[in-house]
């Protein structure tokens, strides 16, 4: 058995682990990457790619990274959010020239995002990469990990002195450390979808409630439109299945004339919807970040960006580690764990509450409560100071933020 150690074991190479790997180049610590997919056979970007809304607080931390010049180009930015209910009056409309800034967010293709992240790892150093491979064994001790993990036929033994969950919603690191996870079953499903509209939305975003769920239009670079349609399970299914022609009706009644008529669907994906959060944001020299703390429902667009706080929170708690300690930093320490947990858990607590709230708010039936919704809506839009106090949440630019989102260097300069 072939045996490789390390400062940090990054477990899973999706977006949330291949940026927590680029943040570690810059403070020199050895990485391994152990991911289940084989990571050069990324998709080429193209009209049925999912998109990711990222927060300007998400945008701050990916040029600190020097990665946003190469997917400044294909970013679309937001400069207008309209949130509103169907069939009812009032609605918030957040401008990004009212809150002082160029746009409200960005929204990207993950392929281009995941080709970025990747090719910038190309060039790491004092980092290796087990992909495709799988995790079969994992065990955290006193003083290291030691983590069993399959690949190119044989089993590869790997010791760090960190090990950090970065594998999804249903994580085998959190499962190994014996943490349970609370699950909000929604009943509904995303789907997930781009089009064309007659109307471009030129930089304009939309989120509009329904009595079935959310339904959000993104704008997207190359004149399309990012769909995430809720609805209940069995229903979606249907809708899903159906025709393209019945399919667009359906959508164009929903969302209405504002962008003229829709066209051009794209290929339908059907994503369940769950909110996970885990009752320990941390184990013995082990960090849980992205959906493997906390997976969100959709509405808002806040769960890629929640998971970039966690990346940079961890990356400079890891960073001073090393800035005090020298040759003797230990990144897994349990006093690094701490303070990871103590100043990540209010923000995930928060977002995973706002956007809980407004399933359910939004979700509840009825005249009465449709009409106290449009009335609160329509008083958010007048009342001073509500829209900004949004607008930076959204923005990601709420509550104590770590140095990358605010545009500072996780080192200072030599």
């Amino acid at each position: 058995m072939k045996d490789i150690k390390c400062d940090v074991l990054i477990v899973g190479g999706g977006l949330v682990g291949s940026v927590l790997a680029n943040a570690l180049q810059a403070v020199e610590v050895s990485t391994v990457l152990v991911e289940a997919k084989d990571p050069s056979r990324l998709e080429q970007a193209g009209f049925d790619s999912r998109a990711t809304a990222l927060a300007n607080g998400s945008r701050r931390i990916l040029e600190q990274l020097s990665m946003w010049s190469s997917l400044d180009a294909e970013a679309q930015a937001i400069t207008s959010i309209h949130v509103g209910e169907q069939g009812r009056f009032g609605a918030v409309r957040i401008e990004a020239s009212e809150e002082g800034v160029e746009a409200l967010g960005y929204t990207l293709e993950n392929t281009v995002l995941g080709r970025v992240f990747w090719q910038a790892l190309d060039a790491a150093k004092r980092f290796h990469c087990l992909a495709p491979a799988r995790l079969v064994s994992f065990a955290a001790g006193e003083h290291q990990v030691e983590a069993g993990v399959e690949y190119a036929a044989e089993t590869i033994n790997v010791r760090a002195k960190l090990a950090v969950a970065a594998d999804g919603a249903n994580s085998s690191v959190r499962r190994a450390l014996g943490i349970d996870a609370q699950a909000d079953d929604y009943g509904q499903h995303a789907i997930i979808l781009n089009c064309a509209t007659q109307i471009g939305l030129h930089g304009r975003a939309f989120e509009r409630f329904t009595a079935q769920g959310p339904l959000a239009l993104l704008p997207l670079h190359g004149q399309r439109a990012a769909v995430v349609w809720t609805m209940g399970s069995s229903e979606a299914k249907r809708v899903a299945a159906l025709e393209d022609n019945e399919f667009g009706a359906r959508l164009q009644s929903v969302f209405g004339e504002r962008l003229g008529r829709i066209r051009r669907l794209g290929r339908r994906d059907l994503h369940r919807l769950y909110r996970i959060r885990s009752d320990a944001l941390s184990g013995p020299r082990t960090a849980l970040i992205g959906s493997a703390a906390v997976n969100l429902h959709p509405v808002a667009g806040q769960g890629f960006n929640l998971a970039l706080r966690d990346v940079a929170t961890l990356a400079e708690l890891i960073a001073d580690e090393l800035e005090t300690h020298g040759p003797r930093a230990d990144p897994g320490a349990a006093a690094i764990l701490e303070q990871y947990r103590h100043w990540r858990a209010l923000d995930q607590r928060k977002v995973a509450a706002f956007t809980h709230g407004l399933v359910r708010c939004f979700g509840l039936p009825g005249r009465c409560l449709g009409a106290v919704r449009g009335l609160g809506l329509l008083g958010f839009d007048l009342l001073p100071g509500a829209k900004a106090l949004l607008a930076r949440h959204t923005m990601g630019m709420a509550g104590r933020l770590p140095r990358l989102a605010r545009g500072v260097p996780l080192k200072a300069p030599q």
